[in-house]
């Protein structure tokens, strides 16, 4: 059968979204630089994408986010000096040393599930009972703030992310607005709150920023829903990815309890091999080189980070699973690179460690109690339902 190019990337298909893989090979090895029909070129080879990744030329905030127009207010859709100014803001808060104390949160967080399983009948959904719950307290607690709306919260998070990615359609930017406007209303009323009660948290250093002029009104609201956001969304599948990856490969599981120098390679790969956001987009400004093509100013690239980070020319056999992978064939792109890199990224890794580490130190192994449950989209990695059995 003959495809034709509009097939390459069918970003609403089932299929494709489902598993993207074997379309990001084609791509790379025919097409690496492709001009979508949507109207926006896709670059999908490793090395193309983490040039451009780090390339300054490259803009967001002169990109149109269209129904999520509000990620202008954050680091997300700012270019420097502004990405720098809010940047400096929240760096202090994800030092090793603060990452320390809030992995105790997340500690104290998964003790208190895994009592649960241990005299209930020792079966868990881990994805939204262990995942989210330990994410989302953690991150409230770096807030100054009591966990509440964590259901709400991940849903309209998740109504967000159906715009964020090049398949959206009309439908799904309405659902995009609302959910928008909810989180506005609902952070209003915390920093009220805050501000009638205030503490040592993280939306206290945003008003008191806001107050010497350092943040916007819109800034303290929307950085606090981008926290929000990635406190839980990549992270919950960041964990539920690798516990179902134990239920896969039970020599995993036993590897993460008696080596522990192993772990940080575990999780690295856990993060290469599904990306939990599939993509990062920028505009150009100039003309820009890209490959063997020159991509015109005002043009938007769709950098496909996890594609990049299957990519055989830097990782070999790339649809497997290896731990062992030396340091230098492991730079995957999970949390983007350059400028925009994910500041909280040593927080995710250590919160997925504590998890990992709780579970094997405490349970013999784990296996599915049914199956998993999926959401992903062209832009978003997703599980929604993990029903675990923990032996």
């Amino acid at each position: 059968m003959t495809v034709t190019t509009e097939d390459l990337l069918p970003f609403r298909d089932p299929g494709f979204r489902a598993d993207p893989y074997p379309y990001y090979a084609r791509l790379r090895q025919e097409h690496p630089v492709y001009r979508h029909p949507a109207g926006l070129y896709v670059v999908s080879r490793y090395e193309d994408v983490a040039r451009l990744i780090r390339n300054p030329t490259l803009s967001v905030q002169q990109l149109d986010f269209g129904p999520a127009a509000p990620i202008h207010h954050t680091v997300l859709g700012k270019d420097a000096p502004d990405h720098t100014r809010l940047r400096r803001i929240t760096n202090r808060w994800f030092t090793p040393k603060a990452v320390e104390g809030w992995t105790e949160v997340t500690r104290a967080s998964v003790a208190a599930v895994l009592d649960e399983v241990e005299n209930g009948d020792g079966t868990l959904d881990a994805a939204d009972g262990l995942s989210l719950k330990c994410t989302f307290e953690t991150t409230c607690h770096i807030f100054g703030i009591e966990p509440s709306e964590m259901d709400t919260i991940q849903r309209k998070t998740y109504e967000i992310g159906l715009s964020l990615g090049p398949g959206g359609n009309d439908d799904e930017a309405v659902v995009t607005t609302e959910a928008f406007a909810w989180f506005t209303e609902h952070i209003r009323r915390l920093v009220a709150g805050k501000r009638a009660h205030p503490g040592e948290g993280l939306i206290d250093a945003f008003i008191a920023a806001q107050d010497e002029g350092r943040m916007t009104e819109d800034e303290v609201v929307y950085t606090i829903f981008l926290f929000f956001a990635v406190g839980h969304l990549d992270v919950k599948h960041l964990i539920n990815h690798g516990l179902w990856l134990m239920t896969q490969q039970p020599g995993l599981f036993a590897v993460y309890r008696d080596e522990p120098a192993a772990r940080p390679g575990i999780i690295n790969e856990i993060l290469r091999i599904d990306t939990p956001e599939s993509m990062v987009v920028r505009l150009t400004t100039q003309d820009t080189v890209v490959g063997d093509r020159t991509v015109p100013a005002g043009e938007a690239l769709a950098l496909l980070i996890a594609s990049a980070n299957r990519d055989p020319e830097v990782f070999a056999d790339p649809d497997t699973f290896d731990h062992t992978r030396p340091v230098a064939a492991s730079q995957h792109l999970a949390f983007g690179s350059g400028m925009h890199g994910c500041a909280g990224q040593v927080l995710a890794r250590a919160e997925a460690d504590v998890v990992f580490s709780s579970i094997v130190n405490r349970f013999s192994g784990i296996e599915l109690a049914g199956e998993p449950a999926y959401a992903h989209t062209e832009f978003l990695r997703t599980i929604t339902h993990l029903p675990l059995r923990f032996r």
